[in-house]
């Protein structure tokens, strides 16, 4: 069973800043913290460069910031996060967040059923205790089918569910069939049919302007992506909107460029 918790009131565009800004830079008032760096390889602490400089130095960015930190990772990260999860509660007391999302354990679909239950369990379990510990987690949707979604519809009425994650990404080349992308989809369209029309949404793995556009198509639901695309095109020199290079622009300026591209494209169509 899961605890009720808040919304959190984020931007429609949260951007994903995995590591160091070469230059200082302003991105907004909330960042994407990208689990893979923020804890160490084997996931049984935080990182120590962010405990000793906090997430705007470590960032380098020009102002304060609030973090939403995603757990969508390697799975030796997240066993280890589990295994010291603890210890990890108190260290993320340490920094300002404005959502924490519980971890995606992995539900892959060549595993047996009682792996899945288990997964999607600790996922859960993760969740009720960051909130016991003051955080302010957002529960993540995993699931296999539809039994499984079911589950999540009945808790996230019952409980008055606030603020959610689902995730369109996977780690790993065994975990479905080609048609993953219309999978997740038809997934996505069940459970917001289902839910309140208020009940806000941090979505994962899905920045393409287009298919963010269906998804406001196929629910009236707030809706926050947690995009790294601007910055990976950024470091590549190339605009998000072209594909192009404009090489009188500084990596730093083309990633404003590229979040100012996405946070226009991402605004709801009347």
């Amino acid at each position: 069973m899961l605890q009720s918790n808040y919304y959190r009131l984020l931007p429609e565009l949260i951007p994903v800043l995995p590591d160091h800004m070469p230059e200082a830079i302003d991105v907004g008032s909330v960042v994407g913290i990208h689990g893979g760096n923020f804890f160490s390889e084997n996931g049984e602490r935080v990182a120590p460069v962010y405990r000793r400089k906090g997430l705007q130095d470590t960032l380098n960015l020009l102002n304060p910031v609030k973090g939403v930190l995603q757990f969508y990772v390697k799975d030796r990260t997240l066993e280890g996060i589990w295994d010291k999860r603890r210890e990890i509660y108190t260290q993320l007391q340490e920094f300002p967040w404005q959502a924490i999302v519980a971890p995606n354990y992995s539900v892959y679909e060549d595993a047996p059923r009682i792996d899945h239950l288990y997964n999607i369990k600790r996922s859960s379990i993760v969740y009720n205790e960051m909130m016991d510990a003051g955080l302010p987690a957002v529960p993540d949707i995993s699931w296999y089918n539809k039994i499984d979604l079911d589950q999540w519809i009945q808790e996230i009425n019952r409980k008055n569910i606030k603020c959610i994650a689902f995730s369109f990404q996977t780690v790993g080349t065994s975990l479905r069939a080609s048609n993953l992308y219309v999978h997740y989809l038809a997934a996505f369209k069940y459970l917001t049919e289902r839910i309140p029309g208020e009940t806000e949404i941090i979505v994962a793995g899905m920045v393409s302007p287009k298919r963010v556009q269906l998804l406001k198509e196929i629910c009236k639901n707030p809706l926050s992506i947690l995009n790294q695309s601007a910055y990976v095109h950024s470091r590549r020199g190339s605009l998000s909107e072209t594909g192009k290079a404009p090489g009188e622009l500084s990596k730093n300026q083309i990633l404003l460029r590229n979040l100012a591209y996405y946070a226009n494209a991402y605004k709801r169509e009347v």
